[in-house]
């Protein structure tokens, strides 16, 4: 039986269940506990659902919070748990089958994460390489399906972000890490890491968006229509660049990746 629409539970309960991630800045990241996430995506869809609410007359529309996974979160969305996920989390036609996304809210690329040891002196990565990502994950189909990697690799898989770059970190026998690059650049300036140097290649597009279930069109819809309404208006600059070209709040780095004139297109045309 289709589950109600989450427009609609909102209307009656006044609340929302939202599958935040822990680990992907500026996307969403949480450093404490209780987890009370914060970044980009929260931040969107806090104006998302104000935007929704005024349109509808709804009083209240508070945000719960709950930690999902790459592992957990199509899972938590299909059985209900959550009511939508808010994070990083890429747009395939695999998916699709399956859920539904709002239109893009980020677009960027697969990357590939070298530790210094891990480079000849010609400047080259060795080959072959052990490389570490999320296992099926969009990442590690771009390097399986790659030739402009330019070298060998062995692939290795991990459930999730956080293990992945633990292994990254902490094994000795792994030489690299691919992710999207976004969060490969935040993992790295997190940690302060001078030893590791990022790939030229760039493999892939990559566009995020807000993962919905399948049986919710309307609710789509009204996500939809708050995202061009928001990314058309002036105060989507200042709100893109709070996490994107300032400090990071609880992190204390600068991404540095600036709104582009192709970036703002891409979101526009969607």
């Amino acid at each position: 039986m289709p589950q109600q629409s989450v427009l609609e539970r909102i209307r009656k309960e006044g609340v929302i269940r939202v599958g935040f991630q822990r680990h992907t800045p500026p996307f969403s990241y949480c450093s404490q506990t209780p987890f009370v996430p914060l970044g980009y995506s929260v931040d969107l869809l806090r104006e998302v659902l104000a935007g929704i609410a005024r349109r509808h007359g709804i009083e209240r529309c508070e945000i719960y919070p709950v930690e999902v996974t790459s592992s957990t979160r199509l899972g938590l969305l299909e059985n209900g748990s959550i009511d939508i996920e808010c994070g990083s989390t890429t747009i395939t036609p695999e998916r699709e089958n399956t859920n539904r996304f709002s239109r893009p809210i980020f677009f960027t690329a697969h990357r590939i994460l070298v530790k210094d040891a891990a480079m000849t002196g010609a400047g080259q990565a060795k080959t072959p390489m052990t490389v570490v990502g999320i296992q099926d994950s969009t990442s590690h189909a771009a390097i399986m399906a790659g030739p402009t990697v330019g070298h060998d690799y062995r692939f290795s898989g991990c459930a999730n972000i956080a293990s992945a770059f633990e292994r990254f970190c902490q094994d000795e026998q792994v030489d690299a890490m691919v992710a999207d690059e976004v969060i490969l650049k935040a993992l790295m300036l997190n940690a302060a890491m001078a030893d590791v140097q990022l790939l030229p290649q760039r493999l892939g597009s990559e566009p995020y968006g807000f993962m919905i279930r399948l049986d919710d069109a309307p609710f789509q819809a009204e996500v939809d229509a708050e995202l061009a309404r928001l990314m058309a208006a002036p105060a989507f600059d200042t709100l893109y660049a709070s996490w994107f070209t300032g400090l990071l709040p609880d992190m204390g780095f600068n991404l540095d990746i600036p709104l582009t004139g192709d970036m703002r297109d891409q979101l526009n045309a969607a």
